[in-house]
């Protein structure tokens, strides 16, 4: 039986960008983990568009709702930072996860200064062992493995959730809810959301994509094949450096050591040599799929799977044998 720490575990729960009344995945696959390393109680930090019977199947007992001042201030690192010390102060935690987003990481640096303790950022892997709360993560442009714990005060941990599970519990609970008083920094008071825009971009969700199809210099510009693929298996489309570069695709879409990583559960790679400024990037993923037309291309060495042939028509007789199984 794994270990567990006997402290309660507090989790940033943020709701689905499409349905705010409902957990984002990230946030229930957060959860499920914290489940996993406590004998103590779940407690969620989220704003009060969630219901609260959301929070009751995934087995959270108890939710700390705070009340923004506008939709989404909570994204701003300062005003997140606030939400978490704030709730850490109503309890006696062993530990505070966010997910691995742009802003859950700015949150988890400020909540760890305010505190005086150590925050740890695209996390990979947490379990306990000695009592200690042991994080693992990627290093070194993935080449290294490495696992560590924060020596001092509440490990705050950002996770990269994709690689998690979301588990329901087999019995709903009832779960006891509170509003949070929220103790904002003068410095926080200072900040105003001057505007938010949509970039119009798809590619923000690829770090907690299940499914990444990328596309890389043997495309020529064609991403109809990516895009077909990644709708139908549920994914996110992604690129390389060079398909960027020609502008073929937004920089948003860029995975790799001057992009972002990812860790799916299935990456696809179709026109892709393999590159090691790319493949750093997918080093997380479980299971790799490649489609090149060159068989000495460096990402069949890395992949679980390989398909020499031209994706063109490679990829066209994928979707005609999954789109049946997919009616």
């Amino acid at each position: 039986m794994s270990e567990k720490i006997a402290k309660d575990v507090l989790v940033f729960a943020h709701p689905d960008a499409a349905r705010p009344q409902h957990l984002s995945v990230a946030a229930a696959r957060l959860i499920t983990l914290a489940r996993e390393i406590t004998d103590g109680k779940v407690v969620a930090l989220a704003p009060s568009s969630i219901a609260p019977h959301h929070f009751s199947q995934v087995g959270v007992a108890q939710v700390r709702y705070f009340d923004p001042e506008e939709p989404e201030t909570w994204q701003v690192g300062a005003i997140l930072a606030d939400l978490v010390v704030s709730a850490v102060r109503t309890g006696d935690f062993g530990a505070v996860l966010l997910p691995s987003t742009a802003w859950g990481r700015d949150g988890a640096a400020q909540s760890a200064i305010v505190l005086g303790s150590g925050a740890s950022v695209d996390v990979t892997s947490l379990k306990v062992a000695d009592g200690k709360l042991v994080a693992g993560k990627s290093v070194l442009d993935g080449t290294w493995e490495t696992s560590y714990y924060i020596r001092r005060g509440i490990p705050i941990v950002a996770m990269r959730t994709t690689a998690l599970s979301a588990v329901p519990v087999a019995e709903a609970g009832e779960v006891e809810t509170e509003s949070l008083p929220v103790q904002l920094r003068e410095s926080t008071k200072r900040i105003q959301v001057v505007s938010r825009e949509d970039t119009g971009s798809s590619h923000a969700g690829l770090t907690e994509a299940p499914v990444v199809v990328c596309a890389g210099r043997g495309v020529n510009g064609d991403f109809e094949p990516a895009e077909q693929l990644a709708e139908v298996l549920g994914g996110s489309v992604g690129a390389t450096r060079v398909a960027c570069e020609q502008g073929w695709i937004d920089r948003a879409a860029q995975i790799g050591q001057s992009g972002i990583s990812v860790a799916p559960n299935l990456y696809i790679g179709m026109g892709i040599s393999g590159d090691h400024h790319h493949v750093c990037g997918i080093r997380g993923a479980k299971k790799i799929v490649a489609i090149c037309d060159d068989p000495e291309a460096r990402i069949f060495e890395m992949a679980d799977f390989g398909v020499v042939g031209d994706l063109f028509t490679v990829v066209p007789d994928a979707l005609s044998r999954i789109k049946p199984l997919d009616a």
